[in-house]
């Protein structure tokens, strides 16, 4: 995708304003056991790239780290095998993944066969996270869909960024990424010429892998080597690796002598090993002292393993949670290296029940950690009230759960909640979450940071408003940047990303939704949006007014196949009087649907807040590819209806053979009018005058114009008038001698329009009017000359 200077741009669009007048692969792993779904990393290196150091705290003796790669993770140079990582050593033929249509219908059933109502009377977390995993296996990836290759191209290779090693005692967590989702593992031994054992592969294709290597000998010499099978079956070898275990000198044994659980940790600055896993019926260590490192060594804590009636997270022995803290005289925890599950089935986790739970506590970091969850309302981490920096980097959630009792807010069921106070809330957070894999989450996955990075996240929605993503959202406060994440959507009504208030950044992220049919299986609302998955979201609720400013989206992948009259939006993106510069630029969305009876399915639909309409700012939409068999361009819908969304350098392509397909419908009911399309490109058969005013009011209309570029002596003056002689621009040539300008080709409306402002709906739905606004007549310095503004590429000499 292009990149073009974004104030340029903005310029440009300024000169637009001012014309507005015119008129074979199985799943056989053990659900319950996150080793096969952890992977490692080179040479004991970790991520230090441009967004912050995210490697290791240094400050157990057995950490062994350091810097690699370059920025965004380009390191290295080409090795001998054309891979530009450098990282590989042996290529090997194994098993391909094999999806024939038998098996992606079978998954499918299953998938939508899950029904709360029977999970509710008797359910197996492991049985529910396998059937994700094999519609996973069956829909998600390049292979179930090619398109996603527009963001990954076609060349598996390691990408160094994502590379995380720490070692302990008796332990070693290793976290390694790759260009395209594999099923990884690692080989690894005491001598390099003698790899001998090995952690399990990971239960499906992951871009993002972090493997437990456990039952080491301490003070030991261990040699690695990263395994990715490729879903073509392409599996790279990584270079060799190597790291040395250490002690237990100067640390705490856990259990050791204390007693519990819970056990206290009580002692400021050190650090606390775990020797042997530990399974207690509440909460298993409650932290109470400052620059304290846990450190799992590998082994798992089991939490609230029996029923707990009334979690209460005010205390320790009441709370049930994995890993508690509570003090905001707490700072400085790091919790690494290792498994924290859920062991009771049933539990309510709204008030206790989390595998980590932190409040107040300030220099928080969490890496290498897997959590496998699944109670009723739950945040797997829930950082309450957190003071200074966060960092979440390198781990694995694993949401074997459904039920949600409050999705509102910030309710459901998340991998990680961070609940800030007012004060911390007005600021620009130092949180960071990166390269962290949410196998699966039943509503919402990451939020609040402001640094959203090189995450992968799938959404199995159980209920309304399921966001893999969520900025910081606050007014007057920058959001900061989501950047580089994939993100993979499913279920009943489900979000890549949400909106912020400030200063957004939305960069190279890919997103994936895949519908299905869940009726009233899940957690159903009688009113709204149902079995809808849509990628990038802009919202005011009731009249409007509230606040969006500069959020902009660059260079992105959206991807997505619609089905059984499902509801599919690559964006919707709101207009208000209040949303301003807000800029879609450089993306390829592709949204299709899959049979005759899918009709709200579109990579772009405009919405907006009806009350504020004829003062909406404009929304930008530039340089984007925008690919359907169905519609290109939806003005409007059931959820809103927003004017002036203009389109800049669009280029719509027509796929397929879909009955109703209309490159433009408008839609929704209502007004809808003010929409431009400035220098489209139609392909496949898109055209700029295929409409359909499918449930609109005839006050409708979008306006096609086309850049003509003029010169002439610098600094003369330019006067130009539309067909019916109006004055459309006033200005002047620049210091070159050159001005760009935007002039309207035609206006295209209903045939029921009417000049007097009446309304009512749309008649003749496949019909309309065209009203001309060209020839024109330009004059500069004096000169009149008269043209056509008909196609691109017009220019005029003077």
């Amino acid at each position: 995708m292009s990149q073009k200077p974004i104030a340029a741009k903005i310029l440009y669009i300024a000169i637009f304003a001012l014309m507005i007048g015119c008129g074979s692969d199985q799943s056989t792993h053990d659900s319950g056991t996150l080793d096969g779904g952890i992977s490692t990393s080179n040479n004991g290196s970790q991520d230090a790239d441009e967004s912050g150091d995210l490697g290791d705290s240094g400050d157990s003796p057995d950490a062994n780290a350091e810097d690699i790669g370059g920025e965004d993770g380009q390191g290295g140079g080409e090795d001998a095998g054309g891979y530009p990582s450098g990282a590989v050593d042996e290529v090997r033929s194994e098993n391909p993944l094999e999806v024939d249509e038998a098996r992606r219908a079978a998954a499918r059933a299953a998938y939508e066969a899950l029904d709360k109502d029977a999970l509710e009377a008797s359910y197996s977390p492991e049985a529910l996270y396998d059937t994700f995993n094999e519609f996973a296996l069956s829909y998600f990836g390049p292979t179930n869909q090619p398109l996603l290759q527009k963001y990954t191209g076609e060349t598996l290779d390691f990408v160094p960024a994502g590379d995380w090693l720490h070692a302990s005692s008796h332990s070693a967590t290793i976290a390694f990424e790759t260009t395209l989702p594999v099923r990884g593992a690692i080989e690894y031994g005491t001598s390099p010429d003698a790899l001998t054992e090995s952690v399990d592969e990971s239960e499906r294709y992951f871009f993002t892998q972090v493997h437990h290597l456990r039952g080491l000998q301490p003070d030991t010499t261990y040699y690695y080597r990263r395994i990715a099978r490729g879903e073509s079956g392409e599996t790279l070898v990584s270079t060799l690796g190597e790291f040395k275990t250490g002690d237990l000198n100067g640390v705490i044994e856990l259990p050791g002598q204390l007693a519990g659980p819970p056990y206290m940790l009580d002692q400021a600055g050190a650090t606390y090993v775990l020797t042997e896993d530990i399974i207690s019926d509440g909460t298993a260590l409650a932290i109470t002292a400052s620059d304290v490192t846990v450190d799992l060594n590998g082994h798992r804590i089991v939490y609230a393993n029996v029923a707990v009636p009334n979690p209460d997270a005010g205390q320790a022995a009441t709370a049930a949670s994995g890993i508690w803290a509570r003090s905001n005289e707490v700072q400085g925890v790091r919790v690494l290296n290792g498994i924290i599950e859920e062991g009771h089935v049933g539990n309510n986790g709204s008030n206790g029940v989390h595998a980590i739970y932190l409040s107040g506590v300030g220099d928080v970091e969490i890496a290498g950690v897997s959590v496998l969850y699944q109670a009723a309302q739950v945040f797997a981490v829930f950082l309450r009230y957190p003071k200074n920096s966060v960092r979440l980097h390198h781990n694995n959630f694993m949401d074997r759960g459904f039920e949600i009792l409050n999705r509102h807010g910030s309710g459901g069921g998340r991998p990680v909640q961070i609940t800030d106070s007012n004060a911390q809330n007005e600021i620009a957070n130092d949180y960071e979450f990166a390269h962290n894999l949410v196998k699966r989450t039943r509503q919402n996955g990451l939020r609040q940071a402001n640094s959203i990075r090189d995450n992968e996240i799938y959404v199995d929605s159980w209920s309304t408003n399921s966001f893999a993503i969520q900025p910081h959202s606050r007014p007057d406060t920058p959001a900061g940047e989501v950047r580089r994440n994939k993100i993979f959507l499913s279920g009943y009504h489900s979000i890549a990303l949400g909106w912020a208030h400030l200063d957004l950044s939305v960069e190279q992220n890919l997103v994936q939704l895949e519908s299905v049919r869940t009726e009233s299986r899940r957690y159903f609302e009688d009113w709204g949006d149902m079995d809808s998955l849509n990628g990038f979201r802009i919202t005011n609720y009731g009249g409007g007014g509230q606040v969006r400013e500069n959020l902009h989206y660059r260079d992105n992948v959206i991807v997505g196949r619609a089905r059984d009259g499902a509801i599919m939006r690559g964006t919707e993106l709101f207009s208000d009087a209040t949303i301003t510069n807000t800029i879609f630029e450089d993306n390829y969305v592709n949204i299709s649907a899959e049979d005759p009876q899918t009709l709200d399915a579109a990579p772009v639909v405009t919405q907006g807040v009806h009350a504020t309409r004829p003062d909406h700012n404009p929304t930008f939409y530039i340089d984007n590819m925008l690919v359907s068999n169905l519609a290109n361009i939806r003005f409007g819908d059931s959820y809103g209806r927003g004017n002036r969304h203009t389109f800049i350098g669009t280029k719509l392509v027509k796929t397929g053979d879909h009955p109703d397909y209309h490159t433009i419908v408008f839609d929704g009911a209502y007004e809808s009018y003010d929409h431009e399309l400035i220098d489209p490109v139609f392909e496949g058969g898109a055209a700029v005058d295929d409409v359909w005013w499918r449930r609109v009011s005839i006050r409708a209309y979008y306006r096609v114009k086309w850049t003509v570029a003029l010169s002439g002596a610098p600094g003369e003056s330019v006067s130009i008038k539309d067909v019916d002689g109006q004055e459309v621009y006033s200005g002047a040539l620049d210091a070159q001698g050159n001005l760009e300008v935007a002039l309207a080709q035609m206006t295209i409306r209903p045939t029921e329009w009417s000049g007097d402002d009446s309304g009512g709906a749309v008649g003749q739905a496949y019909e309309h009017q065209k009203v001309m606004h060209t020839p024109h007549k330009i004059t500069v310095g004096g000169v009149e000359q008269s043209v056509t503004v008909d196609g691109l590429g017009k220019r005029v000499d003077f």
